[in-house]
């Protein structure tokens, strides 16, 4: 028995298309009121010209929200944290359903698309080039002007528009307080003045977020992120381009006087899940430094990458092109970076992403030779420099001015540092237990890329690398095989500079 055709909608929901008449509405709310309530009708083809890109909002009834205006750093700023928002519970009020004590919170870091990156901006630019961001999320310790943080995690997402972490809080424990830090180490292209984004927070229970009148030491933030206890309750849960372990720690040089450890050089890797992000850190052995004379800790950092900037607490480093990448593929850089008289631990530079097409590549790391192994000219500089007034070497304090240097200051070594285990993979190439005052070994490491593949990265580029090293140390063993028949040589240079100099 055929079913019965009304208006082409056959008895069993599907429609005729092949009938003249026009099939009813499906549903009431569908149709057109006329009414200027926030819904409208487009054809397909207007609205794939209309709309460059479409977001689905995973919502849920009864949620709560709010969205918090922030903005990002400037671009020679060291403090790369604009705003701080504190989370706290609100206790369950009387005659409130439900009877779940957990809180369950989203914070959610959203940046502007290219179609609104022309809002604010007189020139009517549509360009747009996202920044790289991340979250971190500290336990408030005091609620003072000067805040104390305790265990610290986080998340960063490299250029992603929008990335999120996921918190619980217990509405039984109202006093327990969360501050969330937005930071971020490269800097937007094309937007508004304000070079704004928005911090979103939604809970399925009510919620006091309020902005904090200090900000906390993201110095501090950041060192007990990479090598303090993490916030148990924090997880990052959602799309699978946030999953991933970060904050992997690597050695990349370590020094000692005797059995003691002097300094580690540290790579913190947040690469995984799109992180984008690498740090360098300089760990120093407190005690040790203070009670060893004559310590010079000088180094050289060499860093190969595509698609990535250095911020160091000069600012963003220059580079230079390495090799040029294929067809739409960003070229290879390389990042000479130099750091000298340092005495305490601190963030010494960060590697981020700046492209949609990134890679970090090696790493070599060096001890700066002294000023008496770089030639006879060295002599006549080192006469014309004042005297120290003691032997013994005194930590700097250019570094532990916080308000101009900012996340690269110094700070107390943590206890743990020199007694954790860490990822070793120097031996690959040298031996990195090296004695300080005795031979510096060069060392080369090769990394993962970010998408998670073992050592698939440029080979034809490390292998250049590492013949260079290779060629290099063949020429400095030449050089001091030969010193004693060169020593003349240089006796004659020298006698020929004091000379001129004396005439005039």
């Amino acid at each position: 028995m055929a079913n019965k055709n009304v208006n082409g909608v056959a008895s069993n929901g599907m429609v005729d298309l092949t009938t003249d008449a026009p099939p009813e509405p499906q549903s009431p709310e569908l149709k057109r009121t006329m009414k200027n309530d926030g819904t409208f009708w487009i054809d397909y083809d207007s609205f794939l010209m209309g709309f460059h890109n479409v977001d689905v909002v995973l919502a849920f009834e009864g949620n709560h929200a709010k969205s918090f205006a922030t903005n990002f750093p400037v671009k020679k700023s060291n403090h790369r944290c604009a705003r701080a928002f504190e989370l706290s519970a609100v206790p369950r009020q009387p005659g409130e359903e439900g009877s779940c004590s957990q809180v369950e919170v989203y914070v959610m870091i959203i940046q502007k698309t290219k179609r609104g990156a022309s809002r604010g901006r007189t020139d009517r630019k549509v360009s747009y080039k996202a920044c790289d961001t991340g979250i971190l999320v500290g336990e408030q310790l005091s609620s003072n002007s000067t805040m104390r943080l305790g265990s610290v995690d986080g998340r960063f997402f490299g250029m992603n528009r929008n990335g999120h972490i996921k918190l619980t809080l217990d509405r039984n424990n109202v006093n327990r307080r969360l501050v969330v830090m937005p930071i971020t180490f490269g800097h937007p292209a094309a937007t508004d003045d304000e070079r704004s984004f928005v911090v979103r927070v939604v809970s399925d229970a009510p919620l006091f977020v309020q902005e904090t009148p200090t900000l906390p030491k993201m110095h501090l933030a950041l060192e007990r992120f990479c090598f303090g206890d993490k916030i148990s309750s924090l997880t990052n849960s959602g799309t699978s381009s946030h999953r991933g372990v970060q904050g992997t720690k690597t050695m990349l040089m370590e020094s000692k006087i005797g059995n003691a450890h002097l300094f580690k050089v540290l790579r913190v890797d947040c690469l995984a899940g799109s992180g984008g992000t690498v740090l360098l850190y300089l760990t120093v052995n407190d005690e040790c430094f203070l009670q060893s004379d004559n310590v010079d800790i000088s180094l050289s950092i060499e860093v190969n990458c595509r698609g990535m900037i250095c911020r160091t607490a000069d600012g963003l480093e220059k580079h230079e092109v390495v090799s040029k990448g294929k067809k739409f593929e960003a070229a290879w850089r390389r990042f000479s970076l130099t750091f000298t008289k340092e005495s305490k631990s601190r963030l010494l530079a960060a590697c981020v992403q700046s492209g949609q097409d990134f890679q970090m590549g090696s790493i070599k790391c060096s001890k700066l030779k002294s000023t008496s192994e770089l030639g006879p000219m060295s002599k006549f500089v080192s006469k014309q420099s004042k005297p120290e007034a003691s032997s013994k070497a005194k930590p700097s304090q250019k570094f532990d001015n916080y308000q101009e240097v900012g996340v690269f200051s110094s700070f107390d070594t943590p206890l743990d540092v020199f007694s954790s285990d860490f990822i070793d993979l120097s031996s690959t190439f040298n031996n990195t237990n090296t004695h300080f005052g005795g031979r510096q070994d060069d060392v080369i490491e090769l990394y993962p890329n970010p998408s998670g593949n073992a050592h698939n990265v440029d080979q034809d580029l490390n292998a250049a690398i590492i013949a260079s090293m290779m060629e290099q140390g063949g020429r400095n063993n030449q050089q001091n095989n030969s010193t004693e028949n060169n020593s003349s040589f240089d006796d004659d240079i020298s006698k020929a500079i004091a000379a001129s100099l004396k005439d005039k």
